[in-house]
């Protein structure tokens, strides 16, 4: 898009002024990240995950829905689900799921208000997710 003749010039501009832009946010420390992870007692039941509340195992905190692959295989070549890289219910193994959510942005909404007071409409946009 850089070559472009008709855009090119603008496009090199708006992802400079965006590197600028990151940059700052980064050198100020203007924006923040969070994250949490963590492992949870589970076993597949068909192309689910079941994820229990406790060690127990006897309550159900929440079924994740699995879907197989859908793009065509070779002959004799699985069509996987994430369910299946999970012990069954029914083998007795007690597995275990990993999951983590992430965020990043955290001070974002106070950075926009921040260029809008000072009418710089353009980095509040950048800035926008």
């Amino acid at each position: 898009i850089f070559d472009n003749p008709e855009s090119g010039k603008e496009a090199r501009k708006l992802f400079n002024d965006a590197n600028k832009l990151l940059d700052k946010i980064i050198t100020e420390k203007l924006l923040t990240a969070n994250g949490i992870a963590g492992l949870f007692p589970a076993n597949s039941s068909s192309d689910d995950i079941e994820v229990y509340t406790d060690e127990s195992r006897k309550g159900i905190l929440t079924v994740l829905h699995s879907i197989r692959q859908q793009s065509k295989k070779s002959s004799g070549k699985p069509y996987l689900a994430l369910a299946d890289f999970i012990a069954p219910r029914e083998s007795g193994v007690q597995d275990y799921i990993g999951m983590f959510a992430v965020t990043a942005g955290l001070g974002a909404d106070k950075l926009i208000s921040e260029f809008e007071k000072a009418g710089d409409d353009y980095n509040a946009i950048m800035t926008k997710p």
